[in-house]
């Protein structure tokens, strides 16, 4: 019973680090950034964007996605309670969709439970209003012992232009080492980070703001470093203090 309740006990952790400690949520770097500040998105150097003609031929499929399923084929509304966290291991998406949005996914979440890597596509569009702008993800993953990575790039499938950017480190697994995050992504009027603030066709890409956050923890946050839009941050027992100012690019 002991062990069945340390189990749990750190399997709530990592998902709170994963959420809160680890992204340091809660600070602002007096952000967001405007696109041209965005400079190299964090060293997450731009995955070019499948061939229109490929890119359309995914999309096909993904909207073909019936029910989701633990196989690997999901279906879900972008607005379900689910994605409020963007958490939940196997119900997890690399974006927060639009409210309204169908989310259609084809990623294998069994398999972040044995080593080896795959690739996963996601489509956001909203089947009500069809001129909202749709969005393709690209994901890859790979696990190993206790190594795991994850990276996934979001597009507009109009222009194929990327729109938001992610990638996480996690050694040894669960937050229990050295865990870093990087997520670039747009805000929309309200101060909301996700896909939504580019919902509208005519919201041009360099006319919302971007929410730049860079950060490493060791030992589920008790230490951590990083970037928060204009900001550095240490952390020191889950509590992060602003140590410096980021310059604008040149």
């Amino acid at each position: 019973m002991r062990m069945q309740k340390a189990v749990l006990l750190c399997v709530g952790l990592a998902v709170a680090v994963a959420q809160t400690s680890c992204t340091m949520v809660y600070c602002t770097g007096d952000g967001p950034l405007k696109r041209e500040e965005l400079g190299d998105w964090l060293g997450l150097a731009p995955k070019p964007a499948p061939e229109p003609q490929e890119l359309q031929r995914r999309v096909a499929e993904l909207k073909a996605v019936e029910s989701g399923t633990f196989a690997g084929r999901f279906s879900m509304w972008g607005d379900s309670p689910v994605f409020d966290l963007n958490c939940g291991f196997l119900f997890e998406v690399p974006f927060t969709p639009a409210p309204g949005f169908v989310v259609k996914g084809r990623i294998n979440r069994w398999a972040l439970l044995w080593p080896g890597g795959q690739h996963g596509d996601w489509l956001f569009f909203d089947r009500v209003h069809k001129s909202v702008r749709e969005f393709y993800i690209s994901e890859d993953q790979w696990d190993f012992l206790v190594v795991g990575t994850d990276r996934a790039d979001a597009y507009d499938v109009a222009t194929r232009e990327r729109v938001a950017a992610h990638a996480t480190v996690d050694i040894p697994g669960l937050a229990l080492g050295w865990m870093r995050v990087r997520n670039i992504a747009p805000v929309d009027r309200i101060g909301q980070t996700g896909l939504q603030a580019l919902a509208s066709p005519k919201t041009a890409f360099d006319k919302v703001g971007y929410e730049v956050r860079d950060t490493s923890i060791v030992l589920f946050g008790i230490f951590g470093w990083g970037r928060v839009n204009h900001g550095y941050y240490v952390q020191f027992l889950w509590i992060p203090f602003r140590v410096g100012t980021v310059r604008a690019p040149a």
